[in-house]
C-alpha cells in the first residue's frame, strides 16, 4: 500500500513546545453497566467522558434507552461504592477514574410526579418514529448507496488515497436510484422524503396511544400514587395504569408493579412485547452504535409529517409536548427573572478579572451563562408581547409602536412596514439598537475591532445586553437599561446565575414559539379535506392582489431610491486588518479562523485558478506596498533638506501628540495601550484616515483573499448560511456579494451560491413586506402561499391567467432592480434558468421563519404551494441566528485550539459552554477528524457520534453542521468496515447536499468519490466508476483540469481500475495524478510521494500482467474501460 497522505504542519507560535507537551489524546474505554435485572451492558466511551456522558450512552443503547430515573454507583475491585445521583451540577460531574475496567451499577430511584411524567415522555419519544415521520407517499425501503470522508470544517480538498475522499465536504445526500442499471446522480429534490431517514413506519407501533386517565382509582389512592394513564397497545382494550413513587402497576394490581413502564407493558401484553422488541431490533439495524431516532425537536423548516394530519393542533413531538412535561427548551420561562438586575450583572461581568487564562475561563463561563439566560428571557418576553399585540389587533386598531419596561429590561415593539425597498436593520449591534448614526456606528465598530482582545465581546455591554427579534410582522428590541444606578462596586460582587440543566442540552428552540395559522374549523372528513386541497390550489384573488400591490409599490420606491455608498464596517474587519498588518510586518502567513480551521494543508497550486490567484496576490502585494502604515519618506540631499527633515520631524511629533490626545478621548487607557503595542502604527493615524484605510483594505485585500480561499477550497460554503458565516467572521458585508461574483469569475460554484443568496435576500424583503401588510392573522397562511407561488412558481404554456403572468414578470423586475441597488450586480435573464428553487425555498424559510409540510412540491407549476402547506409563520429566524452566533462569539478561538492541542482545550471549551452546546459539538467534530488522521477510527467515531447527536437536536436536521456530521460519520464507519451503515449515512448527507448546493459543487464531487469507494467495497465496481466519472467531470468543470481535487478524482479512478485488474489504465490515470501534484505541490510533498508510490505499484502490476499474457495466461476483462465511462 502507498504511504498515507502527508499533512503539512500548521504554523507554530513561540509557546508551542509547552503546548505540545499538553497535547494528550484520549483513549477508548469500555464501561460495563449492571442493570437492575442483573444483566450487563457494555458501553464504549472515551477517557474524557463523565457520568453525564455515560447517561447519554445509556440513553442511546437499545437495552437501556427506556430507563430514566436512576443513579449510578461506581464499584472498583476492593474499593467502596461511590454513588452518583440523578442530577449533578455540570461543574461537578465526576470523571470516570478507571481507564479500562470501569464498572457501574445502575440503581433504580423513586419517582416524583414530575419524574414519572418524564418517564412516560421518554417512551412516547422512542415510539414516535413509528408514527410521526411517515411520509404521505409510502417511504421507500431504500438501501443507501453513497460515502464520504472527514476533513476540515468546510473545505473539501481531497488528497489522493485509496480510501474515501476528504470529508471536509459537508456531504450532502442524494438518494441513488438504480433502475435497469442506470444511476440518477442527482434526482430532483423531494421534500416528501425529508423524514424517511428517521421513519420506522413499516413497523407496528407498540401502542396506539397513552393518555392521562380521568377514571376514578379502583383502590383508594395513597400518598405514593400520583396519577393514572390509559394505555392501548397495538391490539386489545385500553388498560389503566397507575404511576406511583416506586413505579407503574395496572389499576387494582399493585403486586405487578414495575419500575419502568416498558417492563410493565411487556409483562401484561405479549403483543406489546413483540412490537417493542421488533422496534429495538430495527434500531440496532439502523445503527448499532447509537444515534437512535428519538429526542428530536421541531426545529427544522420542514415540519414532521404528523403535523399534516392535524394542522390546527400542530401536534408536538414528545420532547416539546407540554402535556407530558416537555417544552421548547431554554431558561427563563415564567416570572422567575422579572426583577433580575441585568444592568448590575453585566457591569459585574465586564469588571471581572481577565488577566490570566484561568481568570478568563471563569469569566467566560459566567458570561456564557448570563448571556444565554438573558437571550432566552428576552425572546420569551418579546414574543409574548407580540402575540398579545396580535390578539388585540384582531379586535381593534393599534398604534404602530409599543414600549414597556420589565425591571431592567426595556421592550420596544414596532409594526413592520409593507415596503420591501427599505433596508432592514436586524443586528443587535446596529443603528436601531445602539441609536447611533451610520458614521458613528462605523467608527465605533472599527475602533472595537482594531483594539479587540479576548474580552472584546464581554466588555461591549451595549451589544451584549441587547436582543432583536422579528416575529409575525413585528420587530422587538429588548435592551438592558443603561441608566440604572448600581449599588456598590461591581468589582467586589458576584454574579448569581444558575447552571444550565442537562449540561446545556435542550437550548431554546425559537420554532417552538410559533403562531398556529390554522383554526380547528378546518378539520373535516377526509373527503372534505380533499375538496379543501383542491380549492387551495386555485389562486386566492385577494391575496394575489395584495402581493402584487406590495411588489408594485416597493419596486417603484426602489427605482426612485438614490444610490448611496454605505460606509458601514463590521468590527471583525478591524480585528482581521490588524492581524493582517502584523503578519505582513513579520512575514507570517495568515492564520486560519476558528470556522476555517482545517486538517488538510493549504493548497499551493490551483490549476486553472492559478492565474486568478497569482493576479489576486500580485494585486494585494502592490496595494499593501502602497499602504505601509506610519512610514513617511523624506528627501535628504543637502543641508536644506536636513533642516526640512528636522522641521518635518517636529511637525510629525506635534501631529502625533494631537492624534494621541484624540485617541485617548475615544479609547480607554487599556484599549489605547493595546493599539499602540500592536506594532501597526495605526495610532499615528487619525480616525478619518483609519476609516479610509480600512475601506481600502476591505476592497484591495479582504475580498480578494476570501475569493482566493474559495478557489483553494480553504473555504467551501454549501449554502447561504455558511457563506454568510465565512464573510461575517472576516468582517465582510453581504452587500459585497456582487463583487464576490465578479472576482470569482472562474469559480462557477461560488458564483452560484452568491447569486442564490442575493435572490433569497431579495425574496425575503418581499415576503416580510407581505406579512407586514396582512391585518388579519386568519389570512396570513393564504397570503404567504400566494407570495411563494409568485416568487417560486413557474407559469407554464397552459397558464392563461394574466394576473399570474403579470406578477411573474413583476417579480423579475424586482429581482433585477434589488440586486443592482443593494449588491451592485447586474442581473441577467439567463441567471434565472439556473436557479435551484428548493435551495431558495430553504434559505427563505430560514430567514423569515416559515415551516412547510413535507410533500413533493411540483415547483415547475404556477401554484406549487397552497394554504395548508404553511403551518407556521415568522417564528423569529433572527432569534435563531442570535442564539447560534452571538453565544459562540463569547468563546472565540477555542475550536482551533481543540484541533491543535487536543483534549485539554476541549475540556476548557466544555467548562465554558457545557458538554452539549453547539460549540462543543463543533469541537467534538474537529477532534474526531484529528483522531481519524491518527488512524484511531474508533475514537473518531465516538466523538463524531456525539457531535451528530447534538447537532440534530440543537441545530436542526438540515443544518450545515448536521450535514457535515452525517458525511464524516459515514467515512468513519467505512474505515471500521461497516460499509452498508456508511452508505446509509452518506446517502442522508447526499440528499441534503443536493437540496442545498446541488450537484455542481466540489463537496458533492468529493462525496461522489467516497460513494464510489464504498460501492467498490461492496463489489459494485462498475457503479463506482460511474460515480468517479461524474466526480471527475465536476472537478474539471468547477476547479480546472489540474487542480488537486481533480488529481484526487484521477487517483480514485486508478484505484477502481486496479480492482478490475485494468492496470495499464490505472497507470495512465495515476500518471496524470502525479503530474498535477508535482506541478502544484512539488516532489517533496508527501502527497506527491504517495502518488509516486502508487504509480510504481500499478506499473509493477501492469508488467506482471503483460508477463502473464506472454506466458499464455488469460488477460482479465477490462471491457468497462471501452464503454465510455472514462472519457
Amino acid at each position: 500500500m502507498a504511504p498515507k497522505t502527508g499533512k503539512t504542519k500548521p504554523h507554530k507560535a513561540k509557546g508551542d513546545k509547552k503546548k505540545r507537551e499538553e497535547k494528550v489524546l484520549p483513549t477508548v474505554i469500555e464501561i460495563t453497566v449492571e442493570t437492575p435485572d442483573e444483566s450487563q451492558v457494555t458501553l464504549k466511551g472515551i477517557s474524557t467522558d463523565r457520568i453525564l456522558d455515560v447517561r447519554k450512552l445509556l440513553a442511546v443503547h437499545v437495552e437501556t434507552c427506556s430507563l430514566t430515573n436512576f443513579s449510578l454507583s461506581h464499584e472498583a475491585e476492593r474499593h467502596g461504592r461511590n454513588r452518583f445521583p440523578e442530577t449533578l451540577p455540570s461543574d461537578h460531574r465526576p470523571r470516570l477514574s478507571l481507564p479500562t475496567d470501569s464498572y457501574l451499577i445502575l440503581l433504580s430511584e423513586d419517582y416524583t410526579e414530575e419524574l414519572a411524567v418524564a418517564h412516560i415522555r421518554r417512551l412516547l419519544d422512542i415510539v414516535a418514529c413509528t408514527t410521526s415521520f411517515a411520509s404521505a407517499t409510502k417511504p421507500p425501503a431504500c438501501k443507501s448507496k453513497d460515502p464520504t470522508e472527514p476533513g476540515s470544517e468546510n473545505g473539501s480538498e481531497t488528497s489522493p488515497r485509496v480510501k474515501p475522499v476528504d470529508p471536509n465536504s459537508d456531504s450532502g445526500n442524494a438518494k441513488t436510484d438504480k433502475v435497469d442499471g442506470d444511476i440518477s446522480m442527482c434526482p430532483p429534490p423531494r421534500l416528501g422524503q425529508f423524514y424517511d431517514f428517521f421513519s420506522f413506519s413499516h413497523l407496528t407501533p407498540p401502542f396506539q396511544y397513552i393518555r392521562k386517565s380521568n377514571r376514578p382509582f379502583l383502590e383508594e389512592k395513597t400518598e405514593d400514587d400520583f396519577f393514572q394513564i390509559d394505555v392501548r397497545v397495538c391490539s386489545g382494550k385500553p388498560t389503566t395504569i397507575v404511576a406511583s413513587r416506586i413505579g407503574f402497576y395496572p389499576a387494582g394490581k399493585h403486586p405487578l408493579v414495575s419500575h419502568t413502564l416498558v417492563g410493565l407493558l411487556q409483562q401484561i401484553s405479549r403483543v406489546f412485547d413483540a412490537a417493542y422488541k421488533a422496534l429495538m431490533k430495527a434500531f440496532t439495524e439502523h445503527n448499532k452504535f447509537g444515534n437512535l431516532p428519538y429526542g428530536f425537536r421541531e426545529n427544522t423548516w420542514v415540519v414532521p409529517p404528523v403535523v399534516s394530519d392535524n394542522p390546527s393542533v400542530f401536534p408536538p413531538l414528545p420532547v416539546e409536548d407540554e402535556t407530558w412535561g416537555g417544552n421548547g427548551g431554554g431558561q427563563g420561562r415564567g416570572c422567575d427573572h422579572e426583577n433580575r438586575q441585568w444592568a448590575r450583572d453585566f457591569a459585574i461581568l465586564a469588571a471581572m478579572p481577565c488577566q490570566t487564562a484561568e481568570e478568563r475561563q471563569i469569566r467566560d463561563r459566567k458570561a456564557f451563562l448570563l448571556h444565554s439566560l438573558f437571550v432566552d428571557v428576552s425572546v420569551f418576553k418579546a414574543v409574548s408581547a407580540i402575540k398579545n399585540l396580535v390578539d388585540i389587533k384582531q379586535n381593534s386598531s393599534l398604534p404602530t409602536s409599543y414600549e414597556e419596561s420589565i425591571g431592567d429590561l426595556t421592550i420596544k415593539i414596532t409594526r413592520d412596514v409593507s415596503d420591501a425597498s427599505l433596508k432592514l436593520d436586524c443586528k443587535n449591534d446596529g443603528n436601531r439598537v445602539l441609536g447611533l448614526s451610520e458614521e458613528e456606528l462605523a467608527q465605533r465598530n472599527l475602533l472595537k475591532g482594531i483594539t479587540a482582545d479576548e474580552s472584546a465581546t464581554v466588555h461591549d455591554t451595549p451589544t451584549l445586553g441587547a436582543v432583536l427579534i422579528k416575529h409575525c410582522g413585528y420587530t422587538a428590541v429588548v435592551k438592558v437599561s443603561a441608566d440604572r444606578d448600581l449599588e456598590g462596586s461591581p468589582n467586589s460582587s458576584e454574579i448569581d446565575v444558575e447552571e444550565q440543566p442537562e449540561g446545556g442540552a435542550n437550548a431554546l428552540n425559537v420554532n417552538s414559539l410559533r403562531m398556529i395559522l390554522h383554526r380547528p374549523s378546518t378539520l373535516q372528513s377526509s373527503n372534505a379535506i380533499q375538496r379543501i386541497h383542491g380549492t387551495d390550489i386555485e389562486y386566492s384573488r385577494s391575496t394575489q392582489s395584495l402581493v402584487r400591490k406590495v411588489l408594485e409599490e416597493s419596486l417603484q420606491k426602489l427605482k426612485e431610491e438614490t444610490t448611496r455608498h454605505r460606509k458601514s464596517i463590521r468590527w471583525e474587519l478591524g480585528a482581521c486588518w490588524v492581524q493582517h498588518l502584523q503578519n505582513q510586518a513579520t512575514g507570517k502567513t495568515e492564520p486560519k479562523k476558528e470556522e476555517e480551521a482545517k486538517i488538510e494543508p493549504a493548497v499551493k497550486g490551483l490549476g486553472r485558478q492559478g492565474g486568478l490567484l497569482k493576479e489576486l496576490k500580485k494585486k494585494i502585494d502592490n496595494k499593501n506596498s502602497k499602504v505601509e502604515v506610519g512610514k513617511d519618506i523624506s528627501p535628504s540631499n543637502n543641508d536644506n533638506d536636513i533642516n526640512k527633515q528636522e522641521a518635518t520631524k517636529q511637525e510629525l511629533e506635534r501631529q502625533g501628540e494631537e492624534k494621541e490626545t484624540i485617541w485617548r478621548k475615544l479609547l480607554s487607557e487599556a484599549a489605547f495601550t493595546r493599539l499602540k503595542e500592536s506594532k501597526t502604527d495605526l495610532h499615528l493615524k487619525s480616525p478619518d484616515e483609519l476609516m479610509e484605510m480600512a475601506h481600502k483594505y476591505y476592497v484591495d485585500t479582504a475580498l480578494p483573499k476570501l475569493v482566493a480561499d474559495f478557489a483553494s477550497l480553504e473555504l467551501s460554503p454549501v449554502d447561504g448560511r455558511t457563506l454568510t458565516d465565512f464573510m461575517h467572521t472576516r468582517g465582510l458585508q453581504m452587500s459585497s456579494l456582487g463583487q464576490v461574483v465578479e472576482l470569482a469569475d472562474k469559480l462557477p460554484h461560488v458564483q452560484s451560491l452568491c447569486i442564490h443568496e442575493m435572490v433569497v435576500r431579495a425574496y425575503k424583503h418581499i415576503l416580510q413586506a407581505v406579512v407586514a401588510a396582512v391585518d388579519n392573522v386568519s389570512e396570513l397562511a393564504s397570503s404567504i402561499a400566494s407570495c411563494l407561488n409568485i416568487l417560486l412558481g413557474t407559469p407554464t404554456s397552459e397558464t392563461t391567467d394574466e394576473d399570474i403572468i403579470t406578477s411573474y414578470e413583476l417579480k423579475w423586475k424586482w429581482v433585477e432592480n434589488f440586486l443592482l441597488k443593494r449588491f451592485g450586480w447586474q442581473w441577467k435573464d439567463e441567471n434565472g434558468q439556473d436557479l435551484r428553487k428548493f435551495a431558495i425555498l430553504r434559505g427563505l424559510c430560514h430567514k423569515v421563519g416559515l415551516e412547510l409540510v413535507p410533500r413533493d412540491y411540483d415547483i415547475d407549476t404556477s401554484c406549487p404551494f397552497r394554504k395548508t402547506d404553511i403551518h407556521v409563520a415568522c417564528s423569529s429566524a433572527d432569534g435563531r441566528t442570535l442564539l447560534e452566533s452571538s453565544k459562540t462569539s463569547l468563546d472565540k478561538g477555542k475550536l482551533e485550539d481543540a484541533v491543535n492541542y487536543g483534549t485539554k482545550a476541549l475540556s476548557k471549551l466544555v467548562s465554558v459552554c457545557g458538554p452539549y452546546h453547539r460549540m462543543t459539538a463543533g469541537a467534538y467534530s474537529l477532534l474526531a477528524v484529528v483522531l481519524y488522521h491518527t488512524g484511531d477510527f474508533n475514537q473518531a467515531t465516538i466523538y463524531q457520534q456525539k457531535a451528530l447527536d447534538i447537532n440534530e437536536r440543537e441545530l436542526g436536521l438540515d443544518h450545515p453542521d448536521t450535514m457535515k456530521s452525517y458525511g464524516d460519520l459515514a467515512v468513519f464507519y467505512y474505515r471500521l468496515q461497516h460499509t452498508e451503515l456508511a452508505l446509509k449515512y452518506v446517502n442522508r448527507a447526499l440528499y441534503l447536499l443536493h437540496l442545498t448546493c446541488g450537484p455542481s459543487h466540489p463537496n458533492t464531487a468529493a462525496t461522489y468519490i467516497n460513494v464510489a469507494m464504498m460501492e467498490e467495497g461492496l463489489g459494485n465496481v462498475h457503479v463506482a466508476l460511474r460515480y468517479l466519472h461524474e466526480a471527475l467531470k465536476c472537478n474539471k468543470r468547477l476547479l480546472g483540469a489540474d487542480h488537486i481535487q481533480t488529481a484526487a478524482s484521477y487517483h480514485a479512478i486508478a484505484i477502481a481500475l486496479s480492482l478490475m485488474e485494468a492496470y495499464s489504465l490505472s497507470v495512465q490515470h495515476e500518471q496524470t495524478t502525479l503530474q498535477i501534484l508535482q506541478a502544484k505541490l512539488g516532489s517533496d510533498d508527501l502527497r506527491t510521494q504517495d502518488a509516486a508510490a502508487w504509480l510504481e505499484y500499478f506499473e509493477s502490476k501492469a508488467l506482471e500482467q503483460q508477463e502473464a499474457a506472454r506466458n499464455g495466461t488469460p488477460k482479465p476483462d477490462a471491457s468497462i474501460s471501452s464503454k465510455g465511462h472514462l472519457r
